[in-house]
Order: C-alpha cells, then sequence, then structure tokens
C-alpha cells in the first residue's frame, strides 16, 4: 500500500528509528521533460517493484528544496546480504521497459549500498538532511562522528541515521569503471521542518572534519513511502 502520510510506518526493531540492516540510497536529477512520467514511474511501479524483492522492509521518497531539483530515495532491508543477493540481482538483470528508459536518462546519479550501523531519535520527519562523506582514512563511521549525534539536542531533529557503503556494490546502475565515489559514507538527520535541517547543515563544520571530505549537503522534503 502506498502512503503519504509522512508520520506513519511500519513496525520497527524498539532500538532503532530505521528498520533493518540494510540500507540503499539513490540520488538523481532528470531532464525537465521526462520529469512528470519519471515520478509517475518511480511512485507507481518502481518503488512497489522493489518493496517486493523479499528482504526490502520499505521504500521511501525525497525531492530536494532547492534547484534543479534532485530526488532521493531510501530503501531499508532486512540485512546488507539482502542487497547482494539472489532475487535483487534478478530485479537488477530484468528491469521494465520504464525503468530502462528512465535509468538511462538520470542526470549525475549516486547509488549507495551500504550497512545501517547506528541510528537514534525518537520519530521520523518530514524534511532530511543528507551529508555525504568521503572517508579520509578508516571508513569506519563510528567513534569518529559521534559528536553529529548531537544534533538530538537541537530544535527540530527527528534522529540521525550512519551509512557506511560498500564501495564494491555501491555505484550507478549505469556507472563506468571511472565512477569516483562508491566510498562515500552519509549520514541522514531527520527533521521536523525543511528550515531545521537547514540549520543542522549549517552548524555540521567541524563536526565532520575528523572523518573525511563534506562532499555534499542538502535538504529534502518527504514526498511519500511505501511498506512491504
Amino acid at each position: 500500500m502506498i502512503r503519504t502520510d509522512p508520520h506513519h510506518h511500519p513496525k520497527e526493531r524498539t532500538d532503532m528509528v530505521f528498520a533493518g540492516e540494510g540500507i540503499l540510497i539513490s540520488s538523481m536529477e532528470v531532464l525537465p521533460e521526462e520529469e512528470a512520467d519519471f515520478n509517475e514511474w518511480f511512485d507507481r511501479e518502481h518503488l512497489a517493484e522493489r518493496v517486493a524483492i523479499p528482504g526490502f522492509l520499505e521504500a521511501r521518497r525525497y525531492e530536494s528544496v532547492g534547484t534543479p531539483t534532485r530526488y532521493l530515495q531510501i530503501y531499508n532491508t532486512t540485512s546488507f546480504d539482502v542487497l547482494d543477493g539472489a532475487p535483487y540481482k534478478a530485479a537488477l538483470a530484468n528491469q521494465t521497459e520504464w525503468s530502462n528508459h528512465h535509468i538511462s536518462r538520470f542526470i549525475a546519479p549516486t547509488r549507495v549500498v551500504g550497512h545501517l550501523v547506528h541510528s537514534a531519535g525518537v520519530a521520523r520527519g518530514v524534511a532530511v538532511a543528507l551529508i555525504r562523506l568521503r572517508p579520509s582514512g578508516d571508513p569506519a563511521m563510528m567513534p569518529a562522528l559521534a559528536s553529529v549525534l548531537s544534533v538530538l539536542d537541537q530544535p527540530g531533529t527527528a534522529s540521525v541515521h550512519f551509512v557506511e557503503a560498500d564501495a564494491g556494490l555501491s555505484r550507478p546502475v549505469t556507472a563506468d569503471s571511472g565512477y569516483v565515489g562508491s566510498e562515500d559514507c552519509y549520514v541522514l538527520i531527520e527533521c521536523t521542518s525543511e528550515a531545521a535541517a537547514g540549520k543542522i547543515i549549517a552548524r555540521l563544520g567541524a563536526s565532520v572534519e575528523k572523518y573525511g571530505e563534506l562532499i555534499d549537503a542538502r535538504v529534502f522534503r518527504y514526498r511519500m513511502d511505501i511498506g512491504a
């Protein structure tokens, strides 16, 4: 069932706001003339197909606050192995005609296959601050980024999630051998408003410097979600 209520979510483990241990994050821009059909495809076909794969728990969509519009998708799985398993690989190898049409036209796509290594907080938010980091040494996010947890004390913060990428799997489906960024890791900070998410990004600074290079940080607003 497709939901457009950002305050509703399926049952989750009591120790983490995000369910499961595996996480897939994708983002892209699209051509203006493709945008309407792109959203129809994602909303009506693609999310449901992915959540139907064994081990997928839910999928959520967002769109960037700034322009040009960038779209963000977050998929949670029971374990990381689901994202390297036969059912998911079969889905990637057998895309629909509609899927192939749009995937081949993505602009500046990213795709992260990762481990949800830490998640804290009490709720989901209607906006997300997405922080992309390139590790300068050990890619382990904890304890290097433990200070980021202090954002939970800031007004408007609902939860925070840390995603360590698998460099061997984290690349867009259409990427060539020269793709850069497969090792990048992510912090997702869920907020009660776009303004709160923007303030968090503005204050990050030194809290991420000890881990690596800040590649990108932007605010996304909730669009829809679908559960298994």
